[in-house]
């Protein structure tokens, strides 16, 4: 019984640190019943908690009768020492391509002597990336605007940030085999990763007036199926084309999706507000774009 109390008594502290750590001096405090309708805990627990952080002068706070009670003080590292780890933990998508290696450095530098650290995480496919957010394995991930675009209709997440074009990749291309007389048409074999919701989505806009095969395959082969000659053609990162010099030949596709889709964005659990003040506070996009462009070019080693 003690240790769960004891455990109760973490979660507590966990979840209020992360509540005061989103407010500012001077702002409205929940009361004691919005909070325990928040968290689940109970009115006791999170009472304790409150109490044993005044005396440990992580916060003050002052009462204003029926106007409520307010934040008076709020020490910030106190607070975040509440917490299992002081890092946050981001998925992103693995740093084949000097776009990835510069979004990841640029993600590092932010949280440099900050008083939250980061993990990054390296995960292919939004997909996957996604269901470690549901499950908290990540505090947030990275993805496609295009890709944030159809998560935030479809799931319990809110968009953090969005960067500007060419953040994310450069551009997407259709690759295949052979010389430059391609053209989409049915009966096609096109390769397809449906753990990767931006190149699902393009493919199927693409060949919406097509009839053509999709073929299901890992992100990883595709390319060599398309050499092998077992599938005719792709949607590609023309970044990693580029850079690996695959024998293959490649167009460019004339939709504002792929803009859309060359963007990185930020997301989180839908009202973690705890993680959008984190990046709200540290991340400056246009900082780590330009640490970015440094690491592309050459005039950065990569660090992350």
């Amino acid at each position: 019984m003690r240790a769960y109390q004891y455990q109760k008594k973490g979660l507590a502290l966990i979840f209020l640190a992360k509540k005061f750590f989103v407010l500012k001096v001077g702002d409205r405090i929940p009361t004691v019943t919005e909070m325990i309708n928040e968290s689940g805990l109970s009115r006791g627990t999170i009472q304790a908690g409150l109490e044993l952080m005044k005396d440990d002068g992580a916060i003050s706070t002052v009462s204003k009768g029926h106007l409520g009670s307010f934040l008076v003080t709020q020490d910030q590292d106190k607070l975040l020492s509440y917490l299992d780890y002081r890092s946050v933990v981001c998925a992103m998508p693995l740093p084949y391509t000097k776009h990835y290696e510069g979004l990841g450095t640029g993600l590092y530098s932010a949280f440099k002597n900050q008083k939250m650290g980061l993990n990054i995480a390296y995960v292919n496919g939004s997909v996957n990336r996604l269901e470690g957010l549901k499950r908290n394995r990540y505090d947030f991930i990275i993805a496609s605007a295009l890709t944030a675009d159809y998560l935030v209709e479809r799931h319990d997440v809110d968009v953090v940030g969005v960067m500007p074009e060419g953040s994310y990749v450069s551009k997407h291309v259709i690759v295949y085999r052979g010389g430059h007389n391609f053209r989409m048409r049915d009966g096609l074999r096109i390769g397809i990763d449906s753990h990767s919701l931006d190149y699902k989505l393009m493919t199927n806009k693409i060949l919406e007036k097509h009839r053509v095969k999709l073929v299901e395959s890992p992100y990883n082969q595709i390319v060599q199926r398309i050499v092998s000659g077992e599938i005719d053609a792709a949607i590609w990162n023309l970044d990693e084309v580029k850079s690996k010099n695959y024998p293959l030949s490649y167009q460019l596709i004339n939709d504002p999706m792929v803009k859309r889709a060359s963007q990185a964005a930020i997301l989180c659990v839908k009202g973690n507000e705890f993680v959008k003040r984190v990046i709200g506070d540290y991340v400056d996009f246009k900082e780590v774009t330009a640490i970015q462009k440094q690491v592309i070019s050459g005039e950065v080693l990569p660090e992350y």
